[in-house]
């Protein structure tokens, strides 16, 4: 059973609903989307409709970017002259895709062009010397990174004393001195003017090949720059009816730019939205055969008879295509990822997917293990109750799938994560973090620590010797809680707005296609309604997910719940539920309705009745409350009874159950009302006398009231409910008649 999430409610007001009104008047749109927009800065009718059509979104002047002339020049002079370039890239899907684009142009264009990728487990990010020696002994003239090479200092002076060049595109964080390069392109350096600072590897890429591309065309058009400032060639060369440069690009790669865009969770604003869009759409239309085959084979496509319509999203591209690209790098050889990219070849596709569908289960597994093993040591340690900073570390855990890891692990417990593999003495960890901690800083404050480091602010990678992980650890923990002021940053649900049951309309699900392509610093729109009837709950998917039936039986609406059975949903038909969800537009069999993607769902107005009896049972317990009648407290034999057959009919083999949970099981049970305060009673007196094993876990369930691992216990004959210290003591603070009225005598359990 899940925690908790706090809802973090954007607050609604008069002016917002005035602004939100006559952006619904000016464009049609539901009222509920109008507020969203509005919500999100997009406050007029001229803001929206520009943001609505993406006419805001450009493609900028890759020029802007620092040393981006100097290394296509560069590139064109080795690509003319026959040199052998190679392009040196990272292994996440990011990387792969990078090198897929790089290489595929560079090829198109007539370089003598080949790739390399480092082996996670063997080489660990970023460049290193034998990789390199290897590639220069292979008559490599020109050495171009994607995606990594940002701190190659050591590596670029090596690569120089060999008598090769190197070129340097990189989109992390710039730390210390540059490399000494041909170009260090990167929107990140501290000298860089490009408008737009959270490009993906990829995305740089996409830009050095755009200029590449420039410089190609206005060679061919008009022989040269001819003396002309950057800002005129660029307006020379964009009105001239024969150049296509930015066109050629976008049709030829906006596919794999999207790829790694979306898997390296890069923010989908600005020139990403624009790019995502389009790229989307180009994957969704008319995808290259290593895709085509991978969804296929991810979807199961081979196996059905009548095939379903593929809808390309930003999460199928993360849940489905990223992870099984992601795979090769993770447990293998990234180079795998690369092969399907660039491939135009069925067979070869189809057996690449197959490969990398398999790497992605073994993945999966190695997931699952070292996850147990990492939770077993947070909760044995007690690290997430008392460290802003979870560092854990283990014996040769798989380098490729700590970050999951330790991704689940801050979802999990709502605080920034690293996992440490140590191998011979040397450890190399992941790190992801939660917003308002920027963990690439955070290592930053450690570097003295570290041999090696980099990353994002949500998202970093390390190396350390295993003797410093413990200083490590308390010197990292000290910083964040210096940062914070010792305070946790509050994470939960960000709910854009509230609606009612009418507004939810097949139109309202429609218009959500306007916002997208949706993501970081770009959601898809997160709604709350309360006071919602349940009409029906019922399992899918073999009992690992939800369906509810909501509303009223003239307009019932469909609500699934994934990931959480019918009984970790904490709820039951004819409760009255409130809701957090997505909208969207379902298609089955020629008809459309809304269907609600419930991403929390809680009791309406109960949690405050639990409180108060959790608080009057509290309160009697220590003395502090007085003339309460017994029946308030103390269980009699129909109410442990009730209780009882709950327990064993809830959790016969012992599961996790809400209070709320057995509140409603045993009051359908009893012929009488059973309180709270009296089924938890109940409860702790059969762990008193052996019949539960019960624990009180540290959370609570969707219901918000408490949550116990109980399991029933076989016991042979009677046992005396009444006779236990706990009802003894109980019934002499009631005292005389205000305690039960059952004498004390045995029950049957």
């Amino acid at each position: 059973m899940p925690k908790r999430k706090k809802w973090l409610i954007r607050e609604r007001t008069a002016e917002n609903e005035r602004r939100a009104e006559e952006i619904q008047k000016a464009s049609g749109l539901e009222n509920a989307l109008a507020r969203i927009l509005v919500a999100r800065g997009y406050d007029t009718p001229e803001k929206a409709a520009v943001f609505l059509s993406k006419s805001s979104e450009l493609m900028y002047n890759p020029f802007l970017m620092k040393d981006m002339e100097e290394g296509v020049r560069r590139t064109l002079s080795a690509i003319r002259n026959g040199e052998k370039i190679t392009v040196y890239g990272d292994y996440d899907v990011d990387g792969v895709s990078a090198v897929s684009v790089l290489y595929l142009y560079l090829r198109e264009a007539g370089a003598d062009v080949g790739y390399y990728i480092p082996n996670r487990c063997t080489e660990g990010y970023g460049m290193n010397i034998p990789a390199i020696d290897m590639i220069i002994s292979d008559g490599t003239k020109l050495i171009i990174t994607v995606d990594t090479g940002i701190t190659a200092s050591e590596e670029a002076e090596y690569i120089k004393s060999k008598g090769a060049d190197l070129i340097v595109t990189d989109h992390h964080g710039c730390h210390g001195v540059l490399p000494d390069a041909v170009a260090v392109i990167n929107p990140k350096r501290e000298d860089d003017e490009y408008p737009f600072k959270e490009l993906a590897g990829v995305g740089v890429v996409f830009k050095f090949i755009t200029a590449l591309e420039f410089l190609i065309q206005e060679e061919r058009l008009f022989g040269g720059g001819g003396g002309l400032d950057i800002n005129e060639r660029m307006s020379r060369m964009t009105a001239c009816e024969n150049c296509n440069f930015l066109e050629k690009v976008c049709e030829g790669y906006l596919d794999l730019v999207t790829l790694g865009t979306i898997s390296d969770v890069m923010t989908l604003t600005d020139e990403n939205r624009l790019i995502c869009w389009y790229g989307l759409s180009m994957i969704e239309k008319k995808p290259r055969p290593g895709l085509t085959a991978l969804m296929d084979m991810a979807d199961g496509m081979k196996s059905r008879k009548y095939p379903k319509k593929r809808k390309i999203s930003v999460a199928y591209i993360s849940f489905t295509v990223s992870p099984r690209i992601n795979a090769a790098g993770r447990v293998s050889d990234a180079q795998a990822g690369v092969r399907l990219l660039i491939t135009e070849d069925k067979k070869e596709a189809e057996e690449t997917a197959k490969l990398l569908c398999e790497l992605n289960l073994q993945r999966q597994s190695e997931e699952n293990r070292i996850t147990a093993e990492a939770t077993e040591i947070a909760e044995r340690e007690d690290v997430f109750g008392r460290d802003p900073v979870m560092v854990l570390s283990g014996e040769n855990w798989n380098h490729g799938v700590i970050g999951i890891v330790a991704s689940r692990l801050t979802d999990r417990y709502g605080v920034p994560c690293i996992l440490i593999s140590v191998e011979n003495g040397i450890g190399k960890g992941s790190g992801r973090s939660i917003k308002g901690i920027n963990i690439s800083e955070a290592l930053a404050a450690c570097d003295d620590l570290l041999e090696r480091y980099g990353g994002h602010e949500l998202a970093a990678g390390l190396t350390l010797k295993e003797e410093k992980i413990r200083e490590f650890r308390e010197r990292i923990c000290a910083y964040v809680a210096k940062v914070t002021e010792g305070q946790k940053p509050e994470t939960g649900i960000s709910i854009d707005t509230e609606v009612t049951l009418d507004e939810v309309t097949e139109k309202l699900a429609e218009e959500m296609s306007l916002l997208e392509p949706c993501g970081v610093g770009n959601p898809e729109p997160v709604f709350l309604m309360k006071n919602v009837p349940v009409l029906s709950v019922e399992p899918m998917g073999e009992g690992r997910h939800t369906r509810l039936t909501v509303g009223s039986a003239l307009d019932p609406k469909t609500a699934l719940v994934f990931g959480l059975s019918p009984k970790e949903t904490d709820i039951c038909e004819g409760d009255t539920v409130d809701m957090v969800f997505r909208v969207q537009l379902n298609e089955f069999r020629g008809v459309r309705n809304e269907q609600l993607i419930l991403s929390d769902v809680r009791i309406h107005n109960d949690s405050e009745y639990f409180a108060a009896e959790m608080k009057l049972l509290s309160d009697f317990e220590s003395g502090e409350a007085e003339n309460i009648p017994g029946e308030r407290i103390l269980p009699g034999r129909e109410d442990f009874a009730a209780v009882y057959r709950s327990v064993c009919d809830i959790s016969p083999e012992g599961e996790t159950v809400s209070l709320y949970r057995l509140y409603r099981k045993s009051n359908g049970i009893s012929d009488k009302e059973i309180g709270a305060a009296k089924i938890k009673t109940a409860l702790m007196i059969f762990a008193d006398v052996g019949l539960v094993r019960c624990e009180e876990l540290p959370y609570e369930g969707y219901s918000g009231t408490q949550v116990y691992r109980i399991k029933p216990v076989r016991v042979e004959g009677k046992v005396n409910l009444y006779g236990t210290p706990r009802y003894k003591k109980l019934k002499s603070k009631l005292g005389g008649e205000r305690g039960s009225a059952d004498d004390l005598r045995d029950t049957a359990g």
